[in-house]
C-alpha cells in the first residue's frame, strides 16, 4: 500500500521532531549564553612561556625579567580599534601602582614607526613594548587575536586572560586577583 499514510506513520513523525529540536534547542541555548571573550586558556595556572624579544628602545627583554611582581602582558597591534582604548587603562594601572606592578606591551606584528606614532598619540607609560614581528611570542600565549591581556601572578603563573575591550572595572577586578587593591 504506498502512498497511504497510517496513523502509526503519523505519530512517528511527531516523535522525530521533539528528538531533533530538543538537542537543537540545548545547543542554541549554552551556546548563546556564553560570554564571547571567554575564550579558555590552557595557560592558567601554569607559567608564563619563556621569551626573550627586542624592545622600541633596541634593549632586550626576557620574561625572567617579570620575577617577582604581578604583571600585566598586553598583546597589541596599533590597528585594532580596541587597543586604543585599551591605553587609558592601562596608563591608569600604571600610575596606581608604580611600585607593585610590571606591564610590559607585546606589540604583533608592527612597525617600529607604527607602534611610536601610537604611544605619541595615545600616551607611553613608559613600559617595555616588545616587537613580536614574527608573530612567535603571541602562537606561544596562545593568542587568537590582538588585542588580548594575560594576568600574571608574582610566581609567574598565568591567572587570567582577557579578549577584547579593557575597562577600568575588568582591571581591577583581574588585578585584586593578582593581590593588589585600590
Amino acid at each position: 500500500m504506498t502512498g497511504l499514510v497510517t496513523a502509526h506513520d503519523r505519530s512517528l513523525r511527531w516523535l522525530a521532531l521533539p528528538v531533533v529540536l530538543v538537542p537543537l534547542g540545548w545547543l542554541l541555548f549554552t551556546g548563546l549564553g556564553r560570554d564571547p571573550h571567554a575564550i579558555p586558556s590552557p595557560l592558567i595556572g601554569h607559567p608564563l612561556p619563556s621569551f626573550t624579544a627586542t624592545t622600541l628602545e633596541g634593549t632586550t627583554f626576557s620574561s625572567k625579567d617579570l620575577a617577582g611582581r604581578p604583571a600585566v602582558v598586553n598583546v597589541c597591534g596599533q590597528l585594532v580599534p580596541a587597543v586604543r582604548r585599551r591605553a587609558p587603562v592601562l596608563l591608569e594601572a600604571a600610575a596606581g601602582y608604580p611600585n607593585e606592578l610590571t606591564i610590559i606591551g607585546i606589540v604583533y606584528q608592527d612597525s617600529v614607526d607604527g607602534v611610536r606614532t601610537f604611544l605619541a598619540r595615545y600616551g607611553d607609560g613608559g613600559w617595555p613594548n616588545l616587537l613580536d614581528t614574527s608573530g612567535q611570542i603571541a602562537i606561544d600565549l596562545g593568542v587568537t587575536g590582538p588585542p588580548e591581556t594575560f594576568f600574571v601572578g608574582a610566581d609567574g603563573l598565568v591567572r587570567a586572560r582577557h579578549i577584547g575591550p579593557l575597562t577600568a572595572d575588568v582591571m581591577a577586578e583581574e588585578l585584586a586577583g593578582l593581590g593588589l587593591s585600590p
